[in-house]
């Protein structure tokens, strides 16, 4: 039947919404049923990743903070022709309503029904291990001889050797624990507004609309095979926090340069130091950053404290830490933006289940 081109038109959008709408009941289910999310995490993210990261990878800049500036002026858009056209309160908020459900299901049918999977260690029979004041002690100073040792180590690879070895680490190792492998056009791109990332603080972040991981620019050169080894953990399709910064660690302290090695102690050291603070008595807390920690270590510890407090603007990062906290408690991150220090009670669980199973 032949349709006048605007009638073809809007009858041609009306069946996309229509599988807006089926994939919107998709992403429900997924947050709904485990199961439903483990299929998406095992069948669709693979290939949904690789297809948008692989669109993305056409050009150098980041498409992320696009797309949010495409659905802002969205709103902007059905606000204004509201207003000007006269268009009635219902025709405003179904357009809205329209935009709302696009802009869920782009979000999590890219990445975030990850967040609903069945947990890593749930998967893996691995038990948490209860914190022991004996355990605790022998891993914090452990840790403590590796990190001062390493103080003095020589330069790190190259950016783009440090990514290509990061790729082979996780490509052999994570998919044993459930997550996708990483491809070679999966490159990290530098944010459109770097300097908003810095006044909160933010060293990267993986955007899910093309699953494009990003690096801030003002990450500093021995905090970047961290950085980036946690993001790229979040494109495998990695979303707690402590468990991505687990995987950052793991592939820094199995690394064979001693300079990456450094990294990956170096980077924990603020959530080692915040797990003695809270575990153990002030007298041991004072007594190990004085004594045991080498000064040097503390010296550019402050220092790196000073250079990100410098670029940070406290206002907008107070409003970015309550939109994280929210966001991450929104998708059952029970103990929202606190997960980051919980790397500590998951490097002391893997490690004994790794022991007992011989890894």
């Amino acid at each position: 039947m032949f349709l006048p081109g605007n009638a073809y038109f809007c009858s041609a959008m009306k069946k996309i919404h229509y599988i807006g709408i089926v994939l919107f009941v998709f992403c429900l289910c997924c947050r709904w049923f485990p199961a439903v999310a483990d299929f998406y995490a095992r069948v669709c993210y693979p290939a949904i990743s690789a297809g948008l990261s692989f669109c993305a990878s056409a050009v150098d800049f980041s498409l992320e903070e696009i797309v949010v500036m495409g659905f802002m002026a969205a709103f902007l858009w059905v606000f204004v022709r509201t207003l000007r056209a006269r268009k009635g309160f219902r025709w405003y908020l179904g357009k809205n309503a329209l935009i709302v459900m696009w802009l869920f299901v782009w979000l999590y049918m890219g990445w975030a029904n990850n967040y609903f999977r069945t947990p890593m260690q749930a998967r893996m029979g691995i038990q948490r291990q209860l914190f022991m004041e004996e355990t605790f002690n022998d891993f914090v100073y452990d840790y403590t001889d590796s990190l001062n040792v390493l103080r003095n180590s020589g330069n790190l690879p190259s950016p783009q050797a440090v990514e290509e070895d990061i790729k082979a680490f996780y490509n052999e190792t994570l998919p044993r624990y459930g997550y996708t492998t990483l491809k070679g056009w999966q490159h990290p791109k530098k944010p459109l507004f770097n300097r908003l990332y810095s006044a909160v603080s933010v060293s990267g972040f993986l955007g899910p609309f093309f699953c494009e991981t990003h690096v801030n620019r003002d990450v500093l050169p021995n905090d970047y095979p961290f950085t980036l080894a946690h993001e790229l953990a979040h494109l495998a399709g990695v979303t707690s926090e402590a468990e991505a910064n687990f995987w950052a660690y793991a592939y820094c302290r199995h690394s064979k340069e001693e300079a990456l090695r450094f990294c990956g102690y170096f980077s924990i050291f603020p959530h080692v130091a915040s797990n003695v603070r809270l575990f153990m008595s002030e007298d041991y807390y004072n007594y190990w950053m004085k004594r045991n920690v080498h000064a040097d270590i503390r010296e550019r510890y402050a220092a790196e404290r000073e250079y990100w407090e410098a670029l940070r603007i406290p206002f907008v990062d107070g409003i970015q830490s309550w939109l994280m906290d929210a966001s991450l408690k929104h998708n059952r991150v029970n103990s929202g933006a606190r997960e980051y220090s919980e790397v500590v009670g998951l490097i002391l669980t893997m490690e004994a289940w790794e022991q007992a199973h011989g890894l």
